[in-house]
């Protein structure tokens, strides 16, 4: 798992003795690391397909399996609300993590906390949390084999107010001026205006414009901020 920065990531923020469901768990790699070094005695881990759960369940020794259950299900469908439960969604786009969460959203509302990770249409995933009044408690980027990924702790009630620069970079980022959110932003900006660029020069109609320049905005947003604080 040393090679595995972003499970890492998402492990240090899971308390000592909760009760884990892992949506989507693939092959398993979280609820066997929380299962091995005594992190969790009672984890679901699930997925939609078949042969994917088969993966971990090939790993299940005897010990194992008396921690680890497996269930193949779509999000949270069938699942029974236990007492001093969490759930973990990653590896997912933020439209599919909306998806899961709204599906079966008191579900959602009466865990501990989620973890969630995306890479992609975070911002959507952020907006859906705080209309849903769920507060973003942890929020912060971790970098794995060229990719960046947001991951949030978060948990029903007390919602935090949120610039347009929280909706797309995440707030903990932001105050910290995390050095892989300089570097995002970079690349995101440059990204962003060739796209815009293109858009103009190619397209009739300008479809696209209006969301390029929210994040272009979104990004002044976060350097403005940091200049403040110099």
């Amino acid at each position: 798992m040393n090679d595995k920065k972003r499970l890492m990531d998402i492990i240090k923020l899971i308390d000592y003795g909760k009760s884990v469901i892992d949506v989507g768990t693939d092959h398993g790699l979280v609820p066997l690391y929380l299962a091995k070094n005594n992190i969790s005695s009672n984890i679901l881990a699930t997925d939609i397909s078949a042969p994917s759960l088969k993966k971990l369940e090939d790993q299940l020794d005897d010990d194992l399996s008396k921690i680890i259950k497996t269930k193949v299900t779509d999000g949270f469908k069938g699942i029974e609300k236990e007492d001093n439960q969490i759930a973990i969604i990653a590896g997912m786009g933020g439209n599919t993590i909306v998806d899961i969460i709204d599906a079966n959203i008191e579900f959602a509302q009466n865990l501990d906390y989620m973890i969630l990770e995306s890479n992609i249409a975070t911002e959507k995933l952020r907006l859906f949390l705080y209309n849903n009044n769920f507060e973003i408690m942890r929020d912060f980027l971790s970098f794995e084999n060229g990719k960046y990924y947001d991951i949030l702790k978060v948990k029903y009630g007390n919602k935090k107010e949120m610039k347009i620069s929280d909706i797309y970079y995440g707030f903990e980022n932001i105050e910290n001026k995390s050095q892989l959110l300089v570097e995002k932003l970079l690349i995101d900006r440059k990204k962003n205006q060739i796209f815009r660029e293109n858009i103009i020069k190619n397209s009739k109609n300008n479809d696209g414009l209006e969301k390029i320049d929210e994040r272009l905005e979104a990004i002044d947003e976060v350097y403005e901020r940091w200049k403040l604080e110099n």
